[in-house]
């Protein structure tokens, strides 16, 4: 079985967040592979972490890739020179032809994919293109530990994830797909505060959910436990249609949020200001102001920068979604691009970012160090924990199976597989869930 063959059958999709199927990313030649280990959002450990326990996992996975992408180069990329992870990422590479560290900046967003190709290797990809149109290929950290694990026959049935905020224990810990966030809770003591709702993934690119029966997934990489009344929980449930009256009232076109968007640093025609204008005003023309809200990558650095505290971020989001259910993709014109003058100075530090949104005192307390938590007695399967089409189920209620077994097929079309994340009965499946019970 070929690298490419074990990701695909074993069900590894992107652990960085965006959840792409990993075979699709590896199937094209590069000619750099880029460990992604800058851990991008504030408050998250997982990474960092991942990098320290299981460095040679990591490599080995990065190795992989390169085989299977005909790579010659391999970058692990991270922040903190000197820190525990890069140390042991030194060590674990020591003799390993063509692979080297990269040390990144401690600013946000420096995981973005398109960053990263530019502070690495220099090249920029172009607006509505992805690493591999310039011989890149982006894979997390997490995600060249399951590479490595998939190629010893092992799927991936498990997520390491980062629990922090109002819990008593914050901590990083790995534990089955499909457990229900009220168990992670668990795990960590439990919340400090009684009206609370959970931020999945980070504090700035994360969704708010009040479901603490939801499951964790391939792509869970943090839980942020919140007061309802916080800063960041009040941005991002603002209804669309306040969000533009807002606009319409306080957006002063000062262009701050133009002036910082890393897509627009990076040379991308991209302007948040004057999408904002042409939304205020009620105006789809010029179009193709608008049509650049797809290049957005919805880092919410806008929001950072914005002095009257607006989102530019869920204005493209919804121009997008809007995009999206009428079936039109933009095409852009194909240029050179070069970054603008003022790239080097805009990079904003992580520090700053911390208490823009508030969130500088969870920072204080210690993140207990990773820890494997005993499989829960009931696990929910999401047939779609990825990019593209969901997995076709492929067992039926009734049916006895066993950790690590077949659950959901990939389709035809860009998918992935998913895999029983412990033994015991399937009580319930339909076209978007398989959930087990122990037994």
């Amino acid at each position: 079985m070929t690298v490419l063959e074990a990701v695909k059958a074993m069900g590894v999709v992107g652990a960085g967040g965006g959840g792409f199927p990993t075979h699709v990313k590896l199937s094209r030649p590069v000619e750099v592979v880029i460990a992604n280990g800058a851990e991008c959002e504030p408050l998250l450990g997982n990474d960092k972490l991942v990098m320290e326990e299981e460095a040679e996992t990591v490599v080995a996975g990065l190795c992989l890739a390169m085989e299977a992408t005909g790579a010659r180069k391999g970058v692990i990329a991270l922040k903190g020179r000197g820190s525990p992870a890069e140390e042991a990422l030194r060590k674990a590479s020591q003799g390993k032809e063509g692979l080297s560290i990269f040390s990144l900046g401690d600013y946000y967003p420096a995981g973005d994919e398109f960053l990263l190709v530019r502070e690495v290797t220099g090249r920029i990809v172009p607006e509505g293109g992805i690493p591999p149109s310039v011989g890149v290929v982006v894979l997390n950290v997490e995600t060249l530990r399951n590479i490595a694990r998939a190629v010893e026959g092992k799927p991936v049935i498990e997520r390491t994830l980062t629990c922090q905020g109002e819990v008593r224990r914050p901590s990083v810990l790995r534990v089955r797909v499909g457990t229900p966030f009220e168990k992670v809770l668990e795990y960590c003591g439990g919340a400090t505060v009684d009206d609370f709702v959970l931020l999945v993934g980070g504090p700035m690119m994360g969704s708010v959910t009040t479901d603490l029966k939801a499951p964790v997934t391939k792509t869970t990489s943090g839980l942020f436990v919140l007061p309802r009344d916080h800063v960041l929980v009040q941005k991002k449930t603002l209804p669309l249609p306040f969000i533009i009256r807002q606009s319409k009232t306080a957006c002063c076109q000062c262009t701050y949020c133009t002036e910082f968007c890393p897509r627009y640093l990076l040379g991308h025609d991209l302007a948040p200001h004057k999408i904002m204008r042409q939304i205020a005003l009620g105006l789809d023309m010029p179009p193709e102001v608008i049509e650049r809200a797809v290049l957005c990558s919805e880092c919410g650095l806008c929001e950072i920068a914005c002095p009257m505290e607006l989102s530019p971020r869920l204005v493209n989001r919804a121009i997008k979604e809007q995009f999206l259910r009428m079936q039109y993709r933009p095409v852009f014109p194909q240029r050179a691009l070069q970054t603008r003058v003022d790239f080097p100075y805009r990079k904003v530090p992580i520090l700053r970012v911390k208490g823009r949104i508030r969130v500088e005192e969870y920072e204080k307390r210690p993140l207990f160090r990773m820890r494997e938590v005993p499989p829960p007695e009931r696990v929910e399967l999401l047939l779609k924990q990825h990019a593209g089409a969901p997995a076709q189920a492929v067992v039926r209620v009734g049916d006895m199976v066993q950790e690590g077994d077949l659950v959901g097929e990939a389709g035809q079309e860009v998918s992935a597989r998913v895999h029983a994340s412990i033994g015991g009965r399937v009580v319930f499946v339909d076209d978007e869930r398989v959930v087990i019970e122990a037994r």
